[in-house]
């Protein structure tokens, strides 16, 4: 994409309707006078330029050409016309190609902020595309060049993202220390919500990196004991993940959170609901009541099935497990595989993980060696093809 100077774009727009200097004429508006303006050596004011652009349309009009310029058109430098476009631009849905010719355009003029939304759309486009790494990356370059432009907002969402993308990673000590970098940013820029979200992001991934202390001091902290109050989602959230923290300490008390919250949640948020059966399947299994954990693991398979299929591998691995100990041996792999199916098409590292090594011990304690390379072989491919 080329841009061009005020001197260009009127000896361009001339030689486009092939008309010499002095067809420009009027008054205040010597031919010497457009012959310096084209040349650069003169200096226009607006007022000036208004009218070589009402000129050019006259000319359109009579030649039946739509000209779609503006009043401020020769008066903008290439750098500002660059601005103008990338932001037009970024109004539509643009896709990753797109999005990278912008990149470019941006860098070249050096429009930093504009360079670091692009980066943020590119990265919210790969997180929708469950493209974890790139998406860390272009969220981490967002980041980058925000911090070389003066504005003050926009970083704790960044950490934020970047938490997230590492979280799906299933590298959640990295997580801890983006969703704790939001936090810190959130503080100063006083965005609540992300405040909100990056606590709740990170209770959770002290959960699945098995630091329950830390995840109920998170949620006691950072939420429920907060001064300001969270959205009601955040709260029910915050309480789930520490109910799961409770749970996993073989605290009843964990059990006892989960059931009061599907009384409170009901039927208005099949979302947390499912979270909520998937979780009490859990705690039951634990304690080896494998005839109410199937209860509530169907429950939440239904749920997930319609709200969040992305999680349905966590509720199949719980009914796989419930069945192996009935004895079900062939459902129970049947669970695994179509687990470990759904983990590798979403892309969810930590799922896929447990439903091979599953899918492995079944296949050992039969000495199917066949199947348990396969199984590996899978596994190493798929590490392989996310790198």
């Amino acid at each position: 994409m080329k841009f061009y100077s005020p001197s260009e774009k009127i000896k361009l727009m001339r030689k486009k309707f092939s008309i010499n200097q002095a067809d420009l004429e009027s008054v205040n508006m010597t031919r010497a006078f457009i012959s310096m303006m084209e040349s650069g050596k003169r200096n226009v004011s607006k007022a000036g330029l208004q009218k070589l652009v009402s000129k050019f349309k006259e000319l359109a009009m009579k030649n039946s050409i739509t000209l779609d310029i503006d009043d401020e058109y020769f008066s903008r430098q290439p750098k500002e016309d660059a601005r103008l476009y990338i932001e037009k631009e970024l109004i539509r849905n643009n896709e990753h190609m797109e999005l990278d010719k912008l990149t470019k355009i941006a860098i070249d003029f050096e429009i930093y902020d504009l360079l670091s939304k692009i980066y943020e759309m590119n990265a919210e486009k790969f997180l929708a595309e469950n493209e974890f790494i790139n998406a860390f990356i272009n969220f981490n370059l967002a980041l980058e060049k925000l911090q070389q432009t003066s504005v003050n907002s926009g970083q704790a969402l960044l950490s934020k993202q970047l938490g997230v993308c590492k979280e799906r990673l299933g590298e959640y000590i990295e997580a801890i220390y983006y969703f704790k970098q939001a936090i810190e940013y959130s503080l100063k820029e006083s965005n609540t919500i992300i405040y909100f979200k990056s606590s709740r992001n990170l209770a959770i991934a002290y959960a699945k990196s098995a630091q329950y202390s830390s995840c109920i001091q998170t949620v006691d902290e950072n939420i429920l004991n907060s001064t300001i109050k969270a959205s009601k989602e955040i709260l029910i959230d915050a309480r789930i993940t520490k109910a799961t923290a409770l749970a996993n300490l073989n605290d009843d008390n964990g059990l006892k959170e989960y059931l009061s919250l599907v009384d409170e949640v009901g039927d208005t948020n099949d979302l947390a609901l499912s979270f909520l059966y998937n979780n009490i399947s859990e705690f039951y299994y634990r304690k080896d009541d494998y005839k109410k954990s199937l209860e509530y693991a169907n429950k939440a398979h239904v749920l997930k099935s319609k709200v969040n299929r992305v999680a349905l591998p966590n509720t199949l691995n719980v009914k796989g497990k419930v069945f192996l100990k009935l004895g079900l041996v062939q459902e129970g792999t049947m669970m695994f595989d179509l687990a470990a199916s759904i983990a590798e098409e979403n892309k969810t590292f930590d799922m896929l993980l447990d439903n091979y090594k599953a899918l492995i011990s079944i296949y050992e304690s039969k000495e199917d060696l066949k199947e348990v390379m396969k199984r590996f072989e899978n596994l190493l491919l798929y590490k392989k093809s996310i790198l």
